[in-house]
């Protein structure tokens, strides 16, 4: 009974607080109320309509909110007040929970001088804020669309700091969650931190080039990423001082990520950058690249220099310790003057899908890159400790190099192996060293469709850049298999390598062989303009004396050689065409001729021919004329004009022999032949037709005994 009592007497008293809480609430709530509106009036605060609500908890709602000072506005259409109720009860004035339905903010984003104002916290500032779907536009500065701005945050104890909750600006795809600590309002000066953060490229760069923290020209590719989002991001911002710092643990754009990143960034564009390590997505960086004239022109001209229709990576670039700075001076140019820095560069599974310009395709590893590079007012400075290519279709290269940019040779130092290493139609095995200013050293061989080149010596880099290279070879081997004409393809000639001005120089080949063809001394020069090339040779085949002057234009050649011979071994000579052949020649050749060719192809070359010249063959020997070769059987038809035999090892001798000829296209027109022996004479005219190495003579043989008989002969010459 009394336990009952007891516990209906606790109700009553409890109710009786309950009820003497409420009126104390809606009391001081009333004074609270009054007093926050009239301090808000004196603030210059002006309020379409204002109702206060006490369930299911007392709060103003107030209608239409406006400040205006200066350029700066607040317009609230709706703003929702709710009182702390336990500061309420002992007569404080303190704002619990505060919500902001589509406010609308105007301020400028610079200020200075007298303009310039820290920001003061309200006494009165709300524990907790709530912002939904505001505008913030920012003016004297970015000249864009409004940002909508939403947020619930909290409030920390000093201060106009914040646990943020969640905050979002949907015009540059900003999403964060973590603390917010803004020092002023106008200059801005902000301070974030966050566990993670996602941020819109194309729109975020746009606000820093608005405001000046970057120029126009700077890395506008990344507009094109899809996605960028940071872990452990602490981000500030100081307008007044025009400064703004970024640091991020892990940091990912699209498929390429890095780890500790910091940002410092003023305005006029200076910056300083350093990361950790960023791994970078070749191929996504390709396509970024494409999508920027400039990222295009670069490839363009890339794929152009190496005579290749496309060039795509694949695979990761990872750079390391990276850290680059610049001064505010360049960031309104093109040029990349005043940027400094170095990094670490390596990679992981990348590799070049190449394509011909035939279309065909080809896949090249690089299994392994290690290289330093250093920047130097924009001046980039490389060092290649290791870098390994491995082609798919065989083979392998390597590479250690040293090089800065802009690219001058004489500063360039290189080793390069090539292993079979195959490239589309081409082979290559060699090496390349340059350890001197001046001297490059090679030894390679090249082979493509059956030819094959060898060459060894040295480049020298002149100290004039006019004088253009200078290259010795020791040793130059060409040896190419005949092809027939239903073999081969009469394309029209292209030169364009030779033209623009840039290839200029001269080279000297103590041996030079083409197939069977000794050349030696060899000097050939080249100066190229911006459409024609003239070269200039000179060398000898065995004691030959060969000089050849030639222009080309991009599909044109025009040349002349003059060919002069004093003494001349003619087995010699002959075993250049056919080695076989030689050994039932003998004699001294004397020989002066001249030809001239211009044409756009390699028959139209061959059909222009014209010149003309004289040998002279002095102790001129047919040996063992029993057994002659078959090619040689024109010296038989001569002997059965006057009716003599030849015995087995029997030879023909002739004090000399004597040809003048004209060539005319594809024909050799003799204009006149002559044999003087001891034993006949013979002497006439005739024709050679080169197609289809066919001899026509007609003339006239005079014996020993001195009788005179025709001679026509009509042979065939088979190789």
């Amino acid at each position: 009974m009394l336990r009952k009592k007891g516990l209906l007497i606790a109700g009553l008293v409890a109710a009786i607080i309950l009820a003497g809480s409420i009126v104390l609430v809606r009391v001081y709530f009333v004074d609270a109320a009054q007093n926050l509106l009239s301090e808000m009036t004196e603030m210059g605060v002006v309020m379409e309509d204002i109702e206060i609500h006490y369930s299911p908890l007392p709060y103003l709602l107030v209608h239409n909110l406006e400040i205006n000072s200066g350029t700066d506005s607040v317009r609230i259409p709706m703003l929702e007040i709710y009182p702390d109720i336990p500061s309420l009860l002992v007569g404080n004035i303190k704002l619990r929970h505060v919500i902001l339905q589509d406010p609308d903010i105007q301020t400028a984003a610079h200020r200075s001088g007298s303009d310039s104002t820290g920001f003061e916290m309200p006494e009165i500032f709300p524990a907790r804020l709530d912002v939904v779907s505001g505008k913030l536009l920012l003016t004297n500065g970015y000249q864009g669309t409004p940002l909508t701005v939403s947020a619930s945050m909290e409030k920390e104890t000093g201060g106009f700091s914040f646990n943020v909750r969640s905050a979002s600006i949907s015009e540059l795809g900003f999403k964060f969650s973590g603390k917010m600590d803004m020092q002023s309002a106008s200059p801005l000066k902000l301070g974030l931190q966050a566990t993670e953060c996602s941020i819109d490229p194309a729109a975020f760069l746009g606000f820093l080039t608005g405001f000046g923290y970057l120029g126009n020209s700077t890395i506008p590719e990344l507009a094109d990423a899809g996605k960028f989002e940071t872990r452990n991001l602490d981000f500030n911002v100081d307008s007044a001082m025009g400064t703004m710092s970024f640091q991020a643990g892990e940091l990912v754009l699209d498929q390429s990520n890095g780890k500790n990143l910091s940002v410092n960034i003023g305005q006029g564009g200076s910056y300083q950058i350093s990361i950790e390590e960023i791994h970078i997505d070749a191929g996504e960086l390709y396509s970024m690249a494409q999508k920027s004239e400039r990222g295009r022109n670069a490839t363009q001209a890339l794929c152009d220099s190496a005579k290749l229709k496309s060039i795509k990576p694949k695979g990761q670039l990872i750079l390391k310790s990276v850290s680059l700075s610049s001064p505010a001076s360049s960031v309104n140019t093109s040029r990349s003057a005043g940027l400094s820095g170095k990094m670490t560069v390596s990679a992981k599974d990348l590799a070049l899908i190449l394509e011909s310009s035939e279309g065909k395709k080809q896949e090249l590893n690089i299994s392994d890159i290690d290289a330093d590079i250093e920047i130097k007012d924009g001046k980039p400075v490389v060092s290649v400790r290791t870098f390994n290519v491995a082609s798919v279709a065989g083979g392998d290269c390597n590479l250690q190099a040293s090089f800065s940019f802009p690219f001058e040779m004489r500063q360039v130092r290189f080793k390069a192996e090539a292993r079979d290493f195959s490239l589309f139609d081409y082979m290559i095995t060699g090496d390349a060293e340059k350890k001197s200013p001046l001297k490059t050293l090679f030894d390679t061989q090249l082979v493509n469709k059956g030819t094959k080149i060898s060459a060894s010596g040295y480049f020298n880099s002149p100290y004039d850049k006019r004088a253009g290279l200078e290259a010795v070879l020791y040793s130059l081997s060409i040896r190419s298999p005949e092809q027939s004409d239903t073999d081969s393809v009469d394309k029209n000639f292209d030169f364009s390598v030779l033209l623009g001005g840039t290839l200029n120089g001269k080279a000297s080949i103590r041996r030079f062989y083409y197939n069977d063809w000794p050349f030696s001394d060899v000097a050939v020069y080249l100066q190229s303009g911006a459409t024609r090339a003239v070269l200039k040779a000179s060398g000898k085949l065995f004691h030959l004396n060969l000089n050849a002057d030639a222009v080309f234009s991009k599909e044109e050649l025009a040349a002349q050689c003059s060919v002069k011979g004093r003494g001349d071994s003619l087995p010699s000579l002959i075993a250049c065409f056919a080695e076989d052949l030689s050994v039932s020649l003998r004699g001294k050749v004397y020989l002066n001729a001249n030809i001239f060719v211009q044409g756009k192809k390699s028959k139209e070359l061959a059909e222009s021919a014209q010149g003309g010249g004289t040998i002279l063959v002095d102790s001129l020997q047919i040996l063992n004329l029993a057994n002659i070769d078959p090619r040689l059987g024109f010296f038989i038809d001569i002997l059965d004009a006057v009716s003599k035999k030849s015995e087995t090892g029997e030879g023909l001798n002739f004090s000399s022999a004597r040809v003048r000829a004209a060539i005319s296209g594809k024909k050799v027109i003799i204009d006149s032949f002559s044999l003087e022996g001891n034993l006949l004479q013979a002497w006439g005219e005739g024709t050679y037709f080169l197609n289809d190495n066919r001899l026509k003579l007609d003339g006239k043989v005079r014996s020993l005994l001195g009788t005179i008989n025709t001679v026509n002969i009509d042979r065939r010459l088979k190789s």
